[in-house]
């Protein structure tokens, strides 16, 4: 092309031929330098781009890898439980329970997103630093009320997981804040770097209902509870332990599992006696929203006002498994279709012609069986584990259902339905081709104002039974500027609630059939006492003064329980802050008129190039680092 190309312009000059470029030849010169520099600056462009691109899924392979690691060590821990919980009985070997600080603690003065325990003499800002300890990590205990019921799962999980604080501190140090944890099936929550809470969150904080906790073990369900509802129901369990019938115990088991359905579940609950199985909503209740708990009030003011029938006579299952059925659509194969049984047990006497399971209908509808059979205690039934003249075991392995006898952890009731939650993790992460699983953005618990997501992978153990989740949380605003290419890579990844099923993934639909031969051959592990009492795996409490708000407080941010008076002060500080700005921007002001109005500002202002417009404009802000609010883009708490 003649744009392209290079012309020699002749010029005769005293009888000489000058060889070189004419005036046309050196403009197109210019113009193919300009070309080049173009088609350069675009390329850098592309390359700083890709570059950018891959930092960012890097970043993310890393912290995937980082997460399966956690549950991988979690298992380890878990096979070598009982050599583990043998040597939790001495201050030594103990773990640090939040909100019961120790004396002589060392900690360190980071930045985090938010510290809600603290605050900071600019009532406008958040603080934004707190004391963390980076030589253990801090476990929080499940709500539960009753700890004598289920010490022995906490002491297990608590002294089984301890182990972990070696894997957690290669992933979490104090330059960059990073939250890594583990939550255990039985409510325990292990996170590092150990730092305070509030004393409420000491008491209420349970994993098992996180958003990030439920999105890495959970699929699209329905979900049809069935509560038997007849007169023996309202037997009292043991009295010394539990002040409730077994009709209170399922509705309490019902309502915990309401508070772990995620957005898409589908779920309806129906009572059944010997005469009739009625729903206590017309249609299944579709979730629809993140805000489930206003989507569930209508069941759950229903659920809390469940009576006995007096229907006497044992309940009818037939009736009531048919009824469940009813609800679950055809061709739906992207949901799972899962029906629990809550039941004192007594419909399945010898003879009862009600005890059968419509088998054919359960395995067409390809849906999934759980019968949870609470007792006092084993001692107390005749006939625990259905093993004598009844059918039903073998029906429910027929259809590969599971059948449980619930004697404790009904008062740690997610616990005591914890089969439940392993079918599903086990479902899971089938579905996601065993990988790490992101969760959509929401609020953090304990970094008040900020917003997250995580990355999840569920830990087995070596039956396959669900042990926890391990968790890493990501504060984008502590990424700089590797916090566009984290979110653009986000986009390649498994991220959300809503994990579908489809007609590829095989249900890994398992017979599960508690006997008194299984339970009498569990493993059972030594307890554990710690000086001074039985604490669950806990170190004994030494500092009894301080407070948690004094002991995360550091750098700029002051505890939130300050007097009056130094309230004032605070207040004196702001308004002689402003008042000096005020006077300096006066100052400032003046000067700049005085100077100007001489020959050198004036001379200045004529002799100096001016900025060009595209110099001295300001590059568009990330719009992901100018919104705060969306601080955490990574796994979380």
């Amino acid at each position: 092309m003649e744009l392209c190309s290079l012309r020699t312009h002749y010029d005769r000059v005293g009888g000489r031929t000058h060889h070189g470029p004419g005036p046309g030849a050196r403009a197109v010169n210019y113009l193919l330098f300009v070309c080049l520099v173009l088609v350069a600056a675009a390329a850098a462009g592309l390359v700083m781009e890709l570059v950018a691109g891959d930092e960012g899924s890097d970043f993310l392979d890393t912290k995937e890898t980082q997460v399966k690691s956690i549950a991988i060590q979690a298992q380890a821990n878990q096979a070598n439980s009982c050599e583990l919980i043998s040597t939790c009985n001495s201050t030594q070997n103990c773990t640090r329970c939040a909100c019961a600080p120790l004396l002589d603690e060392s900690t360190q003065c980071i930045t985090v997103p938010n510290n809600p325990l603290c605050t900071v003499p600019d009532l406008n800002s958040s603080c934004r630093t707190m004391n963390a300890d980076y030589n253990q990590s801090y476990v929080t205990l499940p709500p539960i009320t009753n700890y004598i019921d289920v010490q022995s799962e906490i002491t297990n999980a608590v002294c089984t997981q301890k182990p972990l604080d070696e894997t957690f501190a290669t992933m979490s140090n104090a330059s960059t804040f990073t939250l890594v944890y583990f939550g255990s099936v039985d409510g325990t929550w292990r996170a590092y770097p150990g730092r305070e809470v509030s004393p409420d969150d000491c008491v209420t904080y349970d994993p098992r209902t996180r958003p990030w906790y439920l999105t890495g073990i959970s699929v699209a369900k329905y979900v049809i509870v069935l509560i038997d509802v007849s007169p023996t129901m309202d037997d009292q369990l043991t009295p010394f332990l539990l002040s409730y019938s077994y009709l209170q115990a399922s509705q309490n088991i019902s309502m915990a599992l309401l508070g772990t359905l995620l957005q898409a579940d589908y779920v309806n609950i129906l009572t059944f006696d010997n005469a009739q199985a009625l729903p206590l909503n017309t249609n299944a209740v579709h979730l629809q929203s993140d805000n489930t708990s206003s989507e569930l009030q209508g069941l759950t003011d229903k659920l809390t006002n469940i009576r006995a029938s007096n229907q006497t006579g044992p309940s009818n299952l037939t009736l009531a498994i048919g009824a469940a059925l009813t609800y679950f659509p055809t061709n739906t194969p992207q949901y799972l279709k899962i029906i629990i049984v809550l039941t004192d047990g007594q419909f399945a006497t010898t003879g009862n012609p009600n005890q059968t399971l419509p088998v054919n209908e359960i395995s067409s509808n390809k849906a999934k069986v759980f019968v949870y059979k609470m007792l006092q205690t084993i001692t107390a039934d005749d006939d625990p584990y259905l093993e004598r003249g009844s059918n039903l075991p073998s029906q429910i392995c027929e259809v590969d259902g599971t059948f449980e006898v619930i004697s404790q952890n009904l008062d740690n009731p997610l616990f005591a339905i914890k089969s439940f939650y392993s079918f599903l993790a086990n479902t899971h992460i089938v579905a996601v081709n065993q990988k790490p699983y992101w969760s959509n953005v929401y609020p953090s618990f304990f970094e008040a104002g900020s917003r997250c997501i995580t990355v999840t992978y569920p830990a087995f153990d070596s039956n396959g039974e669900l042990l926890g989740v391990a968790g890493i949380d990501v504060f984008i605003v502590e990424l700089g500027t590797l916090a566009q290419s984290v979110q653009e890579a986000l986009h390649q990844r498994v991220v959300g609630n809503y994990v579908p099923l489809n007609n590829s993934i095989p249900l890994q639909f398992n017979c599960s059939l508690e006997t008194s031969k299984s339970n009498a051959s569990a493993e059972s592990c030594p307890s554990v006492t710690q000086d001074g009492g039985g604490n669950g795996g806990c170190c004994p409490r030494t500092d009894l003064t301080s407070t948690s708000s004094e002991r995360a407080c550091c750098g700029d941010c002051i505890t939130t329980n300050k007097s009056t008076s130094n309230t004032g002060q605070l207040v004196g500080k702001i308004v002689g802050s402003i008042v000096g700005g005020l006077l300096v921007l006066l100052l400032i002001i003046g000067v700049s008129i005085c100077y100007c109005n001489g020959w050198f500002c004036c001379s200045l202002s004529h002799n100096q190039p001016e900025l060009s417009a595209e110099t001295n404009e300001r590059p568009s802000p990330s719009p992901l680092l100018d919104h705060p609010s969306d601080e955490c883009l990574d796994p979380v708490t």
